[in-house]
């Protein structure tokens, strides 16, 4: 029987989704306010600025703040998912 994740998990995952809803939105209103023939430019634009702080912040709740330990624990992840040695 798999184990429910606890309370933290999902708080962390509500929060997440509910962050991503929000930066959709924000997605979708920048591609429709952009003019004609700079759609993508305008939405590439701002997946970059706007997504690399979406990670951010759901890093930060998963850690906890934590940057050190979190970036630790990460890249360990990374390292044994890919071999890495």
């Amino acid at each position: 029987m798999p184990s429910r994740p606890d309370r933290s998990d999902k708080t962390g995952r509500e929060l997440f989704l509910e962050r991503a809803a929000a930066y959709f939105d924000d997605l979708i209103a920048s591609a429709q306010n952009a003019p004609y023939g700079h759609v993508f430019d305008h939405a590439e634009a701002f997946a970059f600025c706007h997504g690399r702080e979406l990670i951010r912040q759901s890093l930060e709740v998963k850690c906890k703040g934590s940057w050190d330990t979190c970036e630790r624990v990460f890249v360990g992840q990374l390292m044994t998912r890919y071999n890495v040695v």
